[in-house]
């Protein structure tokens, strides 16, 4: 998606008078046509609908000796349930910063909006026995609120007043969501004295409306009179984002503002420039109680550890062995940060931790055991593209090892129980990581190496002359293919085989399948597989497919518009061989050609060679993924070339029966 609308922070699309939330229905006055909706008439089939999404930012009353002033922010969501899906969407978390009490809600009020029996708008208010709070880690809780009487056709409506400790942080606004939104507007009133620089990641039509106000705001040191920017930013009918195979974080492609707090002007010449770099937010990391000071930890109870450790000459063995110990003592609790908000200590005698205790405790190993690491920040694929020119730590949501070798690099993560310490981790394969280093702090460049996801299949089958073939196929899955796969297998083996082998392949029966190799990380991982099938027929003539156990079956790519970019992750390599033997009484009476078809900038090659020998068939077939990445763009070439691909993989052999002598 691109950004169409400038970044520089007095220049927008349209410049208006202002207005305020007057000009919207007041709460709790509801449309009954909003009640009698059926659908979202901009975006058809939606499970809900956002009818209102309204913010405002201003300033109060800051705290002596901590703040200037305090930030406020007003929001107000009101929406419709469409669906039975929909009715999620009425159970709201609102998360918050609430480490030292930086952020509190206060001023919540909820209600569920119905046609009652008499043809009325039916009000139930929310009650506080349904408002509650909850504890998300040590930094952030949010706030429950569940909705009593939500049902389709339900109109859901809340406002709540979040404040700040701090006049250095304006809120960022998302016009755009999961659902379609049809009114979103976001208020900043800005004394003139701070400056903010904003970046926008706006596509559709925006309306910007502002004026300049005198006004007297209440400081931690009195009544101050300024002047104040007031600007309004306004989206209409935008409709939702949905999933799309192989897309990245939602949140890339939502359309939003951003801002960061530049300078403060105090007249006289007097100019305070706040911008941060990223050598600020290291320096702020390495003296962090729950980042930095965790990595000088003395750990008394791996010292035996880390003395065997130490005895191993070979650099990479000895990462292997501190790697596998951390990853065996300790189970991820499902939570993804880059603090260790306990201390790496606790969570080392219980056992159990996020990924910033687990690895922030891999990384002080390593450097106890004489290899330097470091720990490097990344935001995951399926949270998000970092900006590089906004230097918030806020934007990471994981933190992992990084060990430079004589070879390279390793970049570990001992929460993953699965991966093998060579292999990139899949959540941040071609992605950026920053290296968190006193000195050399940097960004660089993940890639997967020579890692792929690799799939080889080779089938051998018998044909008798009563059109059922028997044969069996021997799968092995490499690298990523293998980590996948690894995962489903050890979650739920026969959902394992019906994701795998039984529902891409319906005319196959399988009839025995074993797997090999789930515990050896270094191997790939082995299936077998025998089967029969019955072949297609029509007369004298017989029909069967070559493309079986491949991986490569399925279009995922068949909507004519997109989004999203593509983006595997990973480069993939496909191999199938095939080896049929038909009945002496046929003969092959249609063959699949041999080609070579490549995709105009060559990311993409598929290639095929057949064999006839007597009633012996050998097939050899390779598709090569040499990009992982593929633009939104160049999808309609992507698409064109993918179908082209799967018909030509999945173009079938013919044999007919002998004519009688």
């Amino acid at each position: 998606m691109k950004t169409t609308l400038t970044s520089a922070f007095f220049l927008f699309v349209s410049v208006l008078p202002s207005f305020a939330q007057k000009d919207l229905p007041a709460f709790g006055k509801i449309d009954k046509a909003d009640l009698e909706m059926q659908d979202c008439d901009f975006d058809k089939g939606a499970a809900a609908v956002v009818l209102i999404d309204w913010g405002n930012l201003y300033y109060d009353r800051g705290i002596p000796n901590v703040s200037f002033l305090n930030t406020v922010y007003e929001k107000r969501v009101r929406i419709k349930i469409l669906k039975e899906s929909g009715l999620s969407y009425a159970n709201v978390s609102i998360p918050y910063y609430d480490k030292n009490n930086e952020e509190k809600i206060v001023k919540i009020d909820a209600s569920t909006y119905n046609i009652g029996e008499n043809g009325k708008v039916k009000t139930t208010d929310v009650t506080k026995s349904s408002i509650y709070s909850k504890s998300i880690n040590k930094s952030y809780s949010e706030m429950i609120i569940a909705f009593p009487e939500a049902k389709v056709g339900s109109v859901i409506e809340y406002k709540y007043k979040m404040e700040r400790r701090t006049d250095l942080h304006l809120k960022d606004w998302y016009f755009q969501g999961r659902i379609p939104v049809r009114y979103s507007e976001y208020q900043i009133n800005i004394p003139l004295f701070y400056r903010f620089s904003l970046n926008p990641n706006i596509v559709d039509k925006i309306e910007v409306k502002e004026k300049i106000v005198a006004d007297l705001i209440t400081t931690n040191e009195g009544v101050l009179n300024t002047e104040v920017l007031k600007k309004n930013f306004i989206m209409r009918n935008l409709v939702g984002i949905k999933d799309e195979p192989f897309m990245g974080s939602v949140k890339d492609y939502q359309q939003r503002l951003e801002f960061q707090l530049s300078t403060i002007d105090y007249g006289g010449g007097r100019v305070l420039d706040l911008r941060t770099t990223w050598g600020d937010v290291v320096k702020d990391l390495m003296k962090d109680d729950d980042f930095g000071k965790q990595l000088e930890w003395e750990p008394k109870s791996t010292s035996a550890m880390i003395a065997e450790a130490k005895q191993i000459p070979d650099m990479e063995s000895r990462v292997k062995f501190i790697y596998n110990f951390v990853k065996n003592s300790m189970s991820w609790d499902g939570d993804e940060s880059i603090y260790s908000f306990g201390g790496i200590s606790s969570a080392f005698e219980r056992k159990t931790g996020s990924t910033g205790d687990i690895n922030l405790l891999l990384t002080c190993l390593l450097n106890k055991a004489g290899i330097t690491a470091y720990p490097i920040l990344f935001s995951t694929r399926d949270n998000g593209l970092v900006k590089k020119n906004f230097p918030f730590v806020s934007q990471f949501n994981i933190v992992m090892s990084y060990v430079k070798t004589n070879n390279g690099y390793l970049v570990l993560d001992a929460a993953d129980k699965i991966s093998y310490y060579k292999l990139t981790p899949e959540k941040v394969v071609n992605t950026n990581g920053f290296i968190v280093q006193a000195e050399n702090s940097r960004w660089v460049e993940i890639l997967s190496g020579k890692a792929k996801y690799k799939v080889m299949a080779a089938v051998q089958g018998e044909i008798n002359s009563d059109g059922i073939m028997k044969g069996n196929c021997l799968v092995n899955c490499y690298d990523y293919a293998r980590l996948q796969r690894c995962e489903s297998w050890q979650k739920n083996k026969e959902q394992f085989k019906e994701e795998y082998f039984t529902k891409p392949n319906t005319a196959l029966k399988i009839e025995e399948f074993t797997v090999n190799n789930a515990d050896a990380d270094s191997l790939p991982l082995e299936q077998k597989v025998l089967f029969s099938s019955k072949l297609n027929s029509s007369g004298d003539y017989r029909y069967f497919n070559i493309n079986l156990f491949s991986d490569i079956d399925r279009n995922p790519f068949v909507a004519d518009e997109r989004v999203s970019d593509v983006d595997f992750g990973f480069l993939q390599d496909y191999t199938i061989f095939g080896n049929y033997t038909i009945p002496a009484d046929y003969v092959f009476d249609g063959l699949p050609e041999n080609i070579t078809m490549v995709m105009p900038d060559n990311s993409i090659v598929f290639s095929r060679s057949v064999m006839v020998d007597a009633n012996l068939l050998n097939v050899r077939m390779t598709v090569e993924f040499k990009r992982s990445f593929y633009a939104t763009a160049s999808y309609s070439e992507f698409k064109s070339f993918y179908k082209k691909l799967l018909e030509k993989l999945n173009e079938q052999v013919v044999i007919k029966k002998k004519a009688s002598p």
